[in-house]
């Protein structure tokens, strides 16, 4: 019992805001500049081209600068713009097994519910290769905030979880790759 509550302390003071305005995960906040956490030199030297938008997005792995570790969650990624503005903030955790991820997603979403004071709306979406168990919001801001389990087809693939806070912006860019058809 005293390990679950160190969890869900833990939890709460890794997630920085309040009543339908999440802008910010693990101490970094949406639409920030990413030099406020992180050098230009480590930027330009760990920035690599999101590969879910055509162009002006880049993915930069963050584990090292995240100072608000969170118990669920083990990798962290940011997404920035070609001005170093940040427009995702994702923490992923791998699993052994789809129905532990789907354990913790229950604790975690009810948690994050909680702490955010927003009703989080479940869904399930099958992809080509697997299934997606997620629960997610859109905040008075306009931004996408989810919390989901991946279960791949293929065992050498992801099946963990993944938290996201996405800006209204790269959603659109996200949107016109997809229909792009690539």
């Amino acid at each position: 019992m005293k390990k679950v509550l160190i969890l869900l302390f833990s939890l709460m003071i890794s997630f920085n805001s309040f009543g339908g305005d999440i802008k910010s995960l693990f101490g970094i906040t949406l639409n920030d500049t990413a030099e406020k956490y992180v050098s230009s030199n480590y930027i330009n030297s760990n920035k690599v081209k999101d590969n879910e938008t055509l162009d002006g997005f880049f993915s930069l792995y963050s584990t090292d600068i995240i100072t608000a570790i969170n118990p669920y969650f083990a990798e962290y990624w940011l997404t920035i713009d070609i001005n170093n503005n940040i427009h995702s903030i994702q923490g992923t955790e791998d699993y052994a097994s789809i129905n532990r991820c789907n354990e913790f997603l229950e604790t975690l979403s009810s948690s994050l519910e909680e702490r955010y004071e927003v009703d989080l709306e479940y869904d399930e979406t099958s992809f080509p290769s697997g299934k997606s168990y997620r629960y997610s919001y859109y905040s008075s801001l306009n931004n996408y905030f989810a919390v989901q389990c991946n279960e791949e087809d293929d065992e050498l693939e992801f099946n963990g979880m993944i938290i996201y806070l996405d800006s209204e912006d790269l959603l659109e860019a996200r949107n016109k790759y997809y229909d792009s058809g690539l």
